[in-house]
């Protein structure tokens, strides 16, 4: 696997975050939020602001790192002129490994703060994996793409 198919994978996949899927954002700091709280028996408002912060963490670093895929590495997207794009979309192929990279960046995030504030690593790390997958899941099952 060369570094032009991982770049071309972060390219594309960062323009369907921007695309359709818009909606991982608000969805996944709903869904760790809920696991936070229940699941990882954390008081109400450190599970908000773990939720909320963590995903702009992950964001952030996301748009970062496509911006630097685009303005100093010059990479860009250039679709196939003879193929119909929508036909040839992977939905839950995309909407998991959007999840995916939001789980690494996250999982960071939390690493970080692992430092200042004193949390079960492992523990977080799984709840971010296991957040990010069922946002997936339910963003493909309720995403129509005709």
């Amino acid at each position: 696997m060369s570094i032009s198919t991982i770049a071309y994978f972060f390219l594309n996949t960062g323009l369907w975050a921007m695309t359709w899927g818009r909606y991982h954002i608000p969805v996944n700091i709903i869904v760790m939020l809920i696991l936070l709280k229940f699941v990882g028996k954390f008081k109400f408002m450190p599970s908000i602001l773990m939720a909320f912060f963590s995903k702009v963490f992950a964001s952030a670093l996301y748009i970062v790192c496509i911006l630097f895929l685009v303005f100093v590495i010059k990479l860009q997207f250039i679709p196939p002129e003879n193929l119909d794009a929508g036909a040839h979309i992977n939905v839950l192929l995309a909407s998991i490994s959007l999840g995916m990279i939001y789980s690494i960046f996250q999982s960071l995030f939390f690493i970080i703060i692992n430092k200042f504030y004193p949390l079960n690593a492992r523990f977080t790390t799984m709840i971010v994996f296991v957040s990010n997958t069922i946002t997936a899941l339910i963003i493909y099952k309720f995403l129509e793409i005709d």
